[in-house]
């Protein structure tokens, strides 16, 4: 009878020691996972994208908001690329007008944006559409290096 209390106590022991493992490293997790400046330094990045994005999303909708630019636009046709041009001036008359009001700092801030945007964006709208017209340009032509001799 001897033999089994000891043998009993022996694995109480050894529970106690294995958990009192598991207590130490659930303890260290808890640590870990309360310190915020482990935290930061191994999610910083992350959390300074998303912070990032969030607050482009929020200017761009209280921007679009303010100027009432819900609705959508009206599908536009390029027949050329004095249309595309005339499209652009327009677009940076539109802009430059815009830019002139007086607003809160951000907004200010966020058109100039939208305006670069839009100045970039149509630079590749007139590229794509200078490609298309060459590709749409007669063999004759083409082999003459301009316009067809008549």
């Amino acid at each position: 009878m001897g033999q089994g209390v000891a043998e009993a106590e022996r694995e109480r022991e050894l529970s106690k020691q294995a958990l009192a493992a598991h207590v130490s490293a659930l303890e260290s997790r808890v640590r870990e996972e309360l310190d915020w400046r482990a935290r930061l330094r191994r999610d910083g990045v992350r959390y300074a994208i998303i912070g990032t994005v969030a607050i482009a999303v929020t200017v761009s909708v209280l921007v679009l908001r303010s100027r009432g630019r819900w609705k959508e636009a009206p599908p536009v046709v390029v027949t050329s690329l004095d249309d595309v041009a005339a499209q652009l001036e327009e677009i940076r008359k539109e802009l430059g007008r815009r830019r002139k009001e007086n607003g809160p700092l951000w907004q200010r801030v966020a058109l100039r944006a939208a305006t670069t945007a839009a100045a970039a964006g149509g630079t590749a709208v007139a590229r794509r559409a200078m490609e298309r017209m060459g590709d749409a340009e007669p063999p004759a032509a083409a082999a003459t290096g301009g316009e067809p001799r008549g």
